[in-house]
């Protein structure tokens, strides 16, 4: 008897599972590049099971650059982006697109800048190629920052552009450039091979949040609840990151999904909590927006939005 009731327990085990994972939500989640300490609550909401509590099946689909993932977010083919710099969605916004920013995700610049041995400062890079993501991107923002900070402008430079950190640290690698702007752990890898680091981007801009989650407007007018679920369990993701007793959970977890160096996703660990990088709050601070527009018009001051038609508060 036990037997049998141990089976028909089994059964009704599976038959509850399986009508859980049919009911599951799907949202389409878009990002840029390639796993990396950026997105690490996402592997953690995944892992953790905070997804599936909310009734949400997530996938992820990486974009090579920023302008390719708003591309994919504005046409409907994702709901919604996590990591994206916020140069991108200013952008976007600024030429009609139906997106919104919904939580600020990185609130500070999680960049240095690496260069080929021999370069010893930012102001060595005068007359140097120097790989960022676009001519109006977000690592271009900060890059203008410590180069301002250094008496220097955007023309003492030559530029490269490369959407991903991957790509620049290729670049890199290849001696296609002399220099490149990194987050981490790529920027440590670097380190680990020789290249040398000019400085961190916070050092310079220290309240020019970086990152921001966003939604189709279209997806989200019918799918608020499914929006608000799935920040609720970013949210928790962060929560878990911040906790101290979970980080060698927390780097085993991106190595898994990465491959790179452990010792590099330790470093990135402690790296990301000493200049605090994730937002806890899905509250978006509308002054942070401002802040970066801020330094993002020093670019292009003839650029103009509205920056808080732009923000959608989904908390």
């Amino acid at each position: 008897m036990r037997t049998r009731m141990g089976w028909m327990a089994a059964l009704a085990f599976l038959a509850c599972a399986a009508a859980q994972a049919r009911a599951a939500e799907n949202v389409e989640l878009g990002a840029v590049g390639a796993a990396n300490a950026v997105v690490w609550p996402h592997y953690i909401a995944e892992k953790q099971g905070f997804y599936a509590a909310e009734g949400l099946a997530v996938h992820i689909f990486y974009s090579q650059t920023g302008a390719a993932m708003l591309q994919a977010l504005t046409s409907g083919s994702t709901k919604m982006g996590i990591a994206a710099g916020i140069a991108d969605p200013m952008n976007a916004f600024a030429a009609g697109a139906g997106i919104a920013i919904v939580r600020i995700d990185g609130q500070s610049g999680p960049y240095a800048v690496i260069a080929k041995k021999g370069f010893k400062s930012i102001k060595d890079l005068k007359g140097h190629v120097v790989t960022v993501d676009e001519a109006r991107g977000a690592t271009m923002v900060y890059f203008n920052k410590m180069l301002e900070g250094n008496g220097m402008t955007r023309k003492d430079v030559d530029f490269s552009y490369a959407g991903s950190t991957a790509a620049r640290f290729a670049a890199l690698e290849a001696g296609a450039v002399d220099a490149a702007i990194l987050t981490a752990p790529q920027l440590f890898t670097a380190e680990g091979r020789g290249f040398v680091n000019l400085g961190y981007a916070v050092d310079y801009a220290k309240d020019v949040p970086f990152t921001a989650d966003l939604v189709n407007r279209a997806w989200v007018a019918t799918h608020e609840a499914t929006a608000r679920k799935f920040l609720d369990a970013y949210a928790k993701a962060i929560a878990w990151f911040d906790d101290p007793k979970n980080k060698d959970a927390a780097i085993e977890l991106l190595h898994d999904v990465t491959k790179m160096d452990q010792p590099d996703i330790a470093k990135s660990y402690d790296f990301l909590h000493k200049i605090d990088f994730f937002d806890r709050s899905n509250h978006v601070d509308e002054a942070k927006i401002a802040t970066f527009y801020k330094a993002f018009r020093e670019l292009d001051p003839s650029f103009t939005i509205d920056v808080k038609k732009l923000v959608m508060q989904l908390e």
